[in-house]
């Protein structure tokens, strides 16, 4: 969650991935008309809320606008494989779906480590450190 108006403008010019904007009702300015000029043309939801609604979420100084960035970033796989290639290595991926036990999850990752495939993938959907096996 990003909060505050110039903050979520940076976010948003940045191209972070945003799910949605929460925008106080009765936002007006100089930086409200910023913030609607930066989320032109851009395919993010924006709801107006009472402010209430936005005191729910945060105690700090949201200044009105409230932006949702996903807590894990995808990546596609046309997109991994060449830089895998471009690393002067072969490709030997593993795609996981549905994994709802740690334990399964971590007989994969020894097997993976048993078949010398890195530890540390340069795309994941989410980080694991890097742990001895």
């Amino acid at each position: 969650m990003v909060f505050g108006i110039r903050a979520v403008i940076e976010a948003i010019q940045a191209d972070k991935e945003i799910d949605k904007i929460l925008v106080k009702r009765e936002l007006q300015g100089d930086l409200s008309r910023e913030l609607f000029e930066v989320l032109k043309g851009r395919d993010i939801p924006v709801q107006r809320v009472p402010a209430e609604r936005l005191d729910r979420l945060t105690r700090k100084n949201h200044q009105g606008v409230i932006a949702f960035i996903p807590a894990i970033t995808y990546e596609r796989l046309e997109n991994i494989i060449p830089f895998v290639y471009e690393q002067g290595k072969n490709p030997f991926i593993v795609l996981l779906d549905g994994v709802t036990d740690v334990r399964n999850f971590g007989a994969i990752a020894r097997t993976c480590s048993c078949g010398d495939l890195p530890s540390s993938p340069p795309f994941s959907a989410f980080h694991l450190p890097p742990a001895p096996v």
